[in-house]
């Protein structure tokens, strides 16, 4: 793999400096791609030293030298752009009262229709599984049905229960 071109928008020295006081982890590992760069190392062995992507390399490469550090500060974290919803926690406080008066057990699916229906937010079942369990409380989970089962078995162990 050959060496990809750098502009020198800064020297090497400014380059280390930066790594050792950043407290960014991310820009750090940018910033050490193009030090390494501009060492002479291709993409190749920057990929194996930093265990980064292949498109990692190229894509903070291309950006540095098109906006020097900057354009490597300006690079989003990726995924959802507004981050973890917060939830009230006046709908869980509601939840647990509601599970202390139920007189059967409710599925999380079963509890998120319940949240729907009465807040009109649909919060994912593995949050309500999450705050279930963070509130001492168990959840009801689907369990396998052996269909291919013998069922004289089935019924004789259903008779002695």
């Amino acid at each position: 793999m050959r060496k990809k071109t750098i502009v020198k928008h800064n020297s090497e020295e400014e380059l280390r400096k930066i790594i050792k006081t950043t407290g960014d982890g991310r820009y750090r590992l940018r910033v050490q791609t193009v030090l390494l760069a501009m060492e002479g190392k291709t993409a190749k062995e920057i990929r194996e030293q930093l265990m980064i992507s292949h498109y990692s390399v190229f894509n903070w490469l291309k950006r540095y030298n098109e906006r020097g550090l900057q354009g490597l500060k300006e690079i989003s974290k990726g995924g959802r752009k507004e981050g973890n919803p917060k939830w009230d926690k006046a709908i869980f406080e509601d939840m647990f009262k509601e599970i202390e008066k139920m007189e059967e057990y409710w599925s999380a699916p079963k509890i998120q229709k319940w949240i729907e229906q009465r807040f009109g937010v649909k919060i994912p079942v593995r949050t309500i599984r999450y705050r279930l369990k963070k509130g001492g409380y168990s959840y009801k989970t689907s369990r396998p049905y052996p269909y291919k089962g013998d069922e004289r078995a089935q019924v004789e162990f259903k008779k002695k229960g």
